[in-house]
């Protein structure tokens, strides 16, 4: 690790990266404890303004382009400027649950999402993270990797496009999992489905053979625990109306954000640098980590449920 590439980075990058950095420490702080105290007020506005300097400074980074010099980033930050002004209205209406579910969508979408690909291959960030000598004497080589493989646009610009709605989607449906809300037992089955699909079709394409697999399951194995520990905190009920009301709770955003930064980045590496490929370690990572998220999720799902819902009998009047 080495903070030489940041240093020598533009001021521009070394505005957006060190504003980014405070409101992950801050937001975190502002976003989990105590709330409505004079303390909370005070860092909620300090957040919101290192928030639009982070999405502000945004628009005058262009390492990653796809239209033009505007990448899925820049969507991002345009996101992040109207979940912000949106979230002062709300509070400034007294809408305070509006209010804290748009200023946790800004955090994990403007910092947690964006933050995952400035760790990216040829990137500043991951210069700093992982070294790179060639970074650290030249500052021209952060934004632009000298190697004969494909560069950081290549790898992007090259990704499926079916992949961004169907990211988009499902970030939308685990941020709707926050919130406590009545369901059908189907759309139950919807997440964990597009999780194990995820999880399967990232296997083999990773190569599947008999060790991936193995390490797939023994993943699975943990994430079976994992969830059904989990589920036990959060139980489901079964209304009159034959619904199922669940808790919500930020999980399912984690798990399907762990599913696509763990696929993604395997992708990237791997187009960066084809001998990972023989990599027993790479692979069988990527293998366990896919199962554990899968099967943390699918067992979570099911345990949660009470085992009426199986049978088709509401036993709950409310």
């Amino acid at each position: 690790m080495t903070l030489q590439p940041l240093l020598q980075a533009s001021p521009v990058i070394q505005i957006h990266a060190y504003a980014a950095i405070a409101a992950l420490l801050l937001g975190a702080m502002v976003l989990f404890r105590r709330k409505g105290d004079r303390l909370h007020k005070l860092g909620g506005r300090i957040w919101v303004g290192l928030m639009l300097v982070v999405a502000l400074s945004s628009f005058f980074i262009h390492t990653i382009r796809m239209w033009g010099p505007w990448s899925p980033i820049h969507l991002l930050s345009i996101l992040t400027l109207f979940g912000l002004v949106k979230a002062v209205m709300m509070i400034r209406q007294r809408k305070v649950m509006q209010h804290a579910r748009i200023m946790k969508m800004v955090y994990f979408g403007g910092l947690v999402i964006a933050g995952f690909f400035t760790f990216m291959p040829g990137r500043v960030m991951h210069a700093v993270l992982f070294g790179s000598p060639e970074a650290a004497n030249n500052p021209a080589v952060t934004a632009a990797p000298a190697s004969s493989g494909p560069g950081l646009t290549d790898i992007v610009a090259g990704t499926p496009l079916w992949v961004w709605p169907l990211l988009a989607y499902s970030l939308w449906a685990g941020w709707s999992m926050s919130r406590d809300r009545d369901t059908a037992l189907w759309r139950m089955a919807v997440m964990p489905a597009l999780i194990f699909g995820l999880s399967v079709y990232g296997l083999a394409a990773s190569g599947l053979t008999l060790v991936s697999l193995a390490a797939y399951l023994v993943g699975a194995g943990l994430g079976a625990f994992i969830g059904q520990a989990l589920a036990r905190r959060r139980p489901a009920e079964i209304l009159s109306n034959g619904l199922i009301r669940q808790k919500g709770d930020w999980l399912p955003f984690a798990l399907i954000l762990g599913i696509f930064a763990t696929r993604y980045v395997q992708g990237a590496a791997l187009a960066m640098n084809s001998e990972l490929a023989a990599d027993a370690a790479f692979t069988l990572g990527g293998a366990f980590v896919s199962g554990l998220f899968a099967a943390t999720m699918i067992v979570r799902t099911l345990a949660s449920l009470p085992s009426q819902a199986f049978k088709g009998a509401p036993v709950s009047a409310k």
